[in-house]
């Protein structure tokens, strides 16, 4: 049985206010044509499907338009939300997206109502079973808990929790059977992009790589960087956003992954590059350099470091004229320490912070406040 992976369209996002719709569709047209070149049996998305929780209809149409078209070519499609998707939107979309060969698990759901989704192979010679997990804030963890007639006295931590939720989602899977687990979510030690940062892809919602199940493939989604989950016994994998989504992705090739799976063994699994979409590059140097290299960076977007020898005004201006699809211009040049940089250094860190306070309020800081923290500074560094 083969699958295609995809994750993190997040269709409907900008960059620096330009536009992404047209790219989404070059994208996720290069996709559709991937599954149809490789004969995939299964589509997964895995999460964050849309880029914001009350979509656009340009961005739904994006996305239905793709659906429609993966429909046509008789491939079914597993849908997983994220955390960037509204579950109560795909909810109501669930019994319209069923009467055709599209899936969708909006919520935590029990094994037996839902959670593991069976499809067919195209030759009927097996079968997928798909454990689908989508994202899981803190606060739903107590529910999570009830629904998978889990103890509810001894609430631990987010990791732990999530172990259990998966150890229950999991248990029913025929080892006869191809086995996957699908989710979004984030695994600690996994490698976001530069860009990508936040409470998310922090440790309060990480999970570790032994909460992963035991199954065939692990087909994640919320990691915008390709990769191997590192640390997992089995082959567990972030497809990555098919789109350069901001500056932090630059370096990144895009992909999606295409999985070979055969009852009772481990997964094949190779990168089918994404080359749709317009690149996103850095680029530096003096107006001179700088103009030298505009015949070759085509219709990128660009984020570009001007060498100057200090601030002027009008400086971003011209670069911008010299080369329109500059979204972000930062300036390289020289900096000395200032007078009060140099000043503020040599203070005790009581006088530091009483400084802080003088230019946040306009006024001198409150002598019990300062005591204050001077006393929590000392219980932290002892």
């Amino acid at each position: 049985m083969r699958i295609l992976h995809t994750s993190d369209w997040h269709v409907g996002k900008t960059l620096a206010g330009r536009p992404r719709r047209d790219e989404a569709e070059e994208v996720l047209a290069e996709i559709v044509d991937i599954a149809e070149r490789e004969a995939v049996d299964a589509v997964l998305v895995c999460g964050d499907i849309f880029d914001h929780l009350a979509p656009s209809a340009a961005a739904e149409k994006v996305v239905y338009d793709t659906l429609v078209e993966i429909e046509r070519r008789e491939i079914p499609v597993l849908l997983v939300p994220g955390n960037h998707d509204h579950p109560r939107r795909w909810r109501a979309l669930e019994p319209l997206l069923q009467r055709f060969t599209i899936r969708v698990v909006p919520k935590v759901r029990r094994p037996d109502a839902g959670g593991i989704v069976h499809i067919k192979a195209r030759d009927k010679s097996t079968e997928l079973q798909v454990a689908v997990l989508p994202w899981v804030f803190e606060r739903q963890l107590f529910g999570a808990r009830e629904l998978m007639g889990l103890p509810g006295e001894t609430f631990q931590n987010y990791a732990e929790e999530m172990r259990f939720i998966i150890e229950r989602l999991c248990e029913p899977l025929d080892p006869s059977t191809c086995t996957v687990f699908a989710g979004h979510l984030f695994v600690s030690g996994s490698a976001p992009g530069e860009g990508q940062r936040g409470l998310t892809v922090g440790q309060t919602y990480a999970i570790t790589p032994q909460a992963l199940p035991e199954v065939q493939y692990a087909a994640l989604g919320h990691v915008h960087r390709p990769q191997r989950v590192p640390g997992s016994s089995r082959p567990a994998y972030y497809s990555g956003s098919p789109l350069q989504l901001d500056f932090g992705e630059v370096e990144q090739q895009k992909s999606v992954n295409i999985v070979e799976l055969e009852p009772g063994k481990p997964a094949d699994v190779r990168t089918e590059p994404v080359t749709g979409g317009r690149r996103l590059r850095d680029v530096r140097g003096t107006f001179e350099e700088l103009g030298a290299q505009k015949d070759e960076l085509g219709d990128a977007f660009l984020r570009v470091k001007l060498t100057c020898g200090g601030p002027m005004p009008g400086l971003g201006d011209q670069v911008r004229a010299l080369l329109p699809n500059a979204l972000q211009v930062q300036l390289d040049y020289p900096r000395g320490e200032t007078q009060a940089e140099t000043r503020i250094r040599g203070l005790t860190a009581r006088e530091q912070y009483a400084h802080y306070l003088r230019e946040k309020q306009g006024a001198e800081p409150d002598q019990e406040e300062l005591d204050l923290f001077e006393s929590l500074l000392v219980e932290v560094t002892g």
